[in-house]
């Protein structure tokens, strides 16, 4: 029998692991040879955006017009999960939720403006490798966009604190936003060319130029390529994280590239040669990725997992095209709304539209052209990734994402692990706050103050995604019990988190940071 002593000693020890989030169980010393994970992050890049079928049943769920040859071999050489979620509809709430594995309602930007200085002892992805296996070297490379600098997460290497102009035009000082924006208005008024629909400007107009680097798409993966060459020389397993600028504004690419979709005729949904051609660049580096682990004669050890970091824009706005000497070529507004169709919705929105997302993985043990239809989210990863280098993470009250390793080895499994049996969302960063929970087919949006753009949307909103994809018809009236029941839920987690449901505090701690590093607007991020 236990002593008080005893037990007061485990009781102590369980709550200071459950406020550190450090629970992770070393690997086993007969564990076999720990793999290599890539871990490749796209920005901005919809459900829709590939040119294979986000879901094989669905045919309008592939692009029209973009291509994304080496994305389409990733994921008919593995499993392609049909509904992979971001953990936000916002890079950087959705990027910090990835990397400590926690629901954005833990993330307090406004109610607590020291908030993200205490994340320094949080779990975060690196961490938990290398308290699974010490021997794994951790890398990060592009963007980055969280508070905590990347060496305190636990990389070993990385390109530092960079956000969204480490990758685009405006950042390379090539032009800078005010002078490009007054030549595009100037060429607009010239050329006679009206905006149809008066669309207020994202602020950050887009172009390309002739460059063999556009949105250091190929930077990126020359020094991911360059580290893991050198972990194989050492012959230590590695986990790398590409995070890329790319597909996010400004629409920056090859000129080569441009051209050819230029050419190209436009299709129904998809019709820009500016986005085209940046998503094909980046699908290019994916699959130099792709072929440097057949090169490197590693493919049977390794793990290789792409997702996006929330759900397309709807709408690219002004689009300013400029050539390899700074000329000026081209201008237009891009009024296009229905670029993430049969989804409703895009970026910034909990409809499906703003949170699914490509996400697909191939690695040892993974059955090729396996199509997943059971619910994952970017939460997922950390206790997979653990779980892959041979440790476990204890499943503390602070984790909210579950572990995917038995459903990626075994077809017959359908679902994963989680603390809770509902996949909720929650964002108040640098926007007024929303949240939504989903338990089986039925979803539940909730607004928690009055917003402009869904001034004429019920506070509350239930939808059945697998008979309405599409989220046109509200069902609350239909299903009263199961609306209540999701919203109790919701409502208990965010209490228990201390989520922050109030209207947003423009001026909050978290942004003043964020802002030191990048000029940002509402419609931008």
């Amino acid at each position: 029998m236990k002593s008080k002593n005893t037990s007061y000693i485990l009781v102590v020890g369980v709550l200071l692991l459950l406020s550190s989030c450090m629970g992770v169980t070393p690997a086993k010393k007969e564990k076999q040879k720990s793999p290599n994970i890539i871990f490749i992050l796209t920005d901005d890049q919809g459900w829709t955006q590939t040119s294979h079928r986000a879901d094989p049943n669905i045919p309008e769920s592939k692009s029209d017009y973009y291509e994304t040859p080496n994305m389409d071999l990733l994921a008919e050489s593995g499993v392609l999960f049909t509904e992979g979620y971001a953990p936000n509809p916002i890079c950087s709430p959705s990027r910090n939720s990835l990397m400590f594995g926690q629901n954005g309602a833990r993330h307090i930007y406004n109610k607590d403006a020291d908030w993200y200085k205490k994340t320094t002892n949080w779990l975060t992805i690196p961490r938990a490798i290398k308290k699974a296996n010490p021997a794994y070297r951790t890398a990060h490379f592009g963007k980055w966009h969280i508070a905590m600098e990347p060496k305190v997460a636990g990389f070993d290497y990385n390109d530092g604190m960079t956000s969204n102009s480490g990758g685009e035009i405006f950042g390379d000082g090539f032009l800078n936003i005010k002078e490009f924006t007054r030549a595009a208005d100037k060429y607009l008024k010239d050329n006679k060319k009206e905006n149809p629909s008066n669309a207020k400007r994202a602020g950050k107009p887009s172009g390309h130029w002739d460059d063999k680097n556009a949105k250091d798409i190929f930077g990126i993966t020359k020094r991911a390529k360059d580290f893991m060459k050198e972990s194989v020389a050492e012959g230590k397993p590695f986990y790398v994280q590409l995070s890329h600028y790319a597909a996010h504004l400004s629409l920056v690419s090859q000129k080569e590239t441009y051209v050819y979709f230029k050419n190209k005729k436009p299709g129904e949904r998809h019709t820009n040669p500016e986005f085209g051609a940046m998503l094909k660049d980046l699908d290019t580096g994916v699959g130099m990725i792709m072929d440097f682990v057949k090169e490197m004669e590693i493919e049977d050890n390794t793990y290789i997992f792409l997702m996006g970091d929330n759900g397309g824009r709807l709408s690219l706005n002004q689009i300013a095209v400029i050539d390899e000497n700074k000329e000026l070529v081209n201008a237009y507004y891009s009024t296009q709304h229905n670029r993430n169709l049969p989804l409703r919705d895009g970026k910034h929105s909990f409809y499906e539209g703003g949170i699914r997302v490509p996400f697909m993985a191939v690695g040892p043990g993974i059955k090729a052209s396996r199509v997943s239809r059971t619910p994952v989210t970017g939460l997922d990863f950390l206790p997979t990734f653990t779980e892959l280098a041979g440790g476990n993470v204890e499943m503390t009250e602070a984790i909210d994402g579950g572990n995917m390793v038995p459903l990626l080895l075994n077809e017959n499994i359908e679902k994963v692990d989680r603390n809770s049996e509902y996949l909720i969302f929650h964002q108040a960063s640098h926007r007024k706050p929303r949240s939504a929970i989903r338990k089986g087919d039925f979803k539940l949006i909730k607004y928690w103050s009055k917003e402009t753009k869904y001034k004429n949307t019920p506070k509350v909103e239930l939808f059945n995604i697998g008979e309405d994809l599409g989220e046109t018809t509200n069902i609350i009236e239909k299903y009263p019990k199961i609306a209540k029941e999701l919203e109790t839920e919701l409502n208990k987690f965010l209490t228990k988190t201390d989520a922050e449901t109030g209207i947003r505090d423009i001026e909050g701690a978290y942004y003043r940071l964020m802002d030191d590093l990048e000029i940002s607007s509402d419609d931008d991020e």
